[in-house]
């Protein structure tokens, strides 16, 4: 046993003594806060049952048998007590490191794409290259909020139908980029954000869930316009169907990503125009 262990069974050797004595709130209290001390301390939920054993054995021994139930289920209630508190709080260590290594994943995504993006030379690559950056934004989108689907637009003039990417987190569902825009027009607003219930009563989006192969309303739509610097629409960033719907963070995650994107993709367009006119 380490000493830190040996430390906390002196303490909670007493504090289960005086429960057994007197049980009561307060005592109780202890227990729950024993229980805290126990995850600072670094003990694991083996070494709470091992301390927990042994004191429970030592209290048994010599007891009378009409107190020997009593003295269990004391047992019990203290040792449930501090296991609940103990629970609580490793829940919350864990949620936070699970939100930390999150944060840090979105960042180096982002970090990643960045640098992706910001490469000069992707204006001189022809027009095979404005379908390659979108569909790298459509793929890092979806996987940055963890959505079902994204689609990603991109206008490259006012009279030509806009370039489509399609990213999925399920290739098998058979829908294309072209089908899934059909059913999607943009609603109104820079970003727009809709839950399921929304969703639901909207025809064209229930639509949408069932070609998405979706026997179930979309849960959750986020829709970011992508916009030039004179404040032109280039295109658009729609994300699809999120468990328990898409939240700021993921709103303010995909602006991030959409301005990072209409700057590379105006600065594409605008080569693309300055080359294709007269000479």
């Amino acid at each position: 046993m380490t000493a830190a262990a040996a430390d906390f069974r002196v303490v909670y050797t007493s504090a289960f003594r005086a429960y057994v004595d007197e049980r009561g709130e307060a005592a109780l209290g202890v227990a729950y806060a024993l229980g805290r001390d126990a995850v600072a301390a670094g003990l694991g939920i083996l070494d709470l049952v091992a301390i927990q054993n042994a004191i429970l054995v030592a209290a048994l021994r010599g007891v009378p048998a009409g107190e020997a139930e009593r003295v269990a289920a004391a047992a019990g209630d203290f040792f449930l007590e501090s296991l609940s508190a103990y629970e609580m709080v490793q829940r919350g260590f864990r949620e936070a490191r699970e939100a930390a290594l999150a944060e840090k994943r979105q960042t180096t995504m982002l970090r990643s794409l960045s640098a992706f993006l910001a490469d000069a030379s992707l204006a001189f690559e022809g027009s095979d290259a404005f379908y390659e950056v979108l569909q790298l934004v459509a793929e890092h989108a979806r996987e940055l909020v963890g959505a079902g689907w994204c689609l990603a637009t991109l206008a490259l003039d006012e009279s030509s139908e806009p370039l489509t990417a399609l990213a999925a987190a399920d290739q098998g569902t058979g829908a294309n980029a072209s089908s899934v825009h059909k059913l999607s027009r943009l609603p109104p607003g820079h970003a727009t954000r809709m839950g399921a219930e929304e969703l639901a009563a909207d025809p064209a989006s229930a639509a949408l869930a069932r070609l998405l192969g979706l026997d179930r309303p979309l849960d959750g739509r986020l829709a970011v316009r992508v916009a030039a610097l004179d404040g032109s629409e280039l295109g658009s960033i729609q994300l699809f169907d999120k468990d328990g719907g898409f939240t700021d963070v993921d709103e303010a995650t995909i602006l991030h990503l959409a301005q990072m994107a209409a700057a590379t993709l105006e600065r594409m367009r605008l080569y693309a125009q300055s080359t294709s006119g007269p000479q």
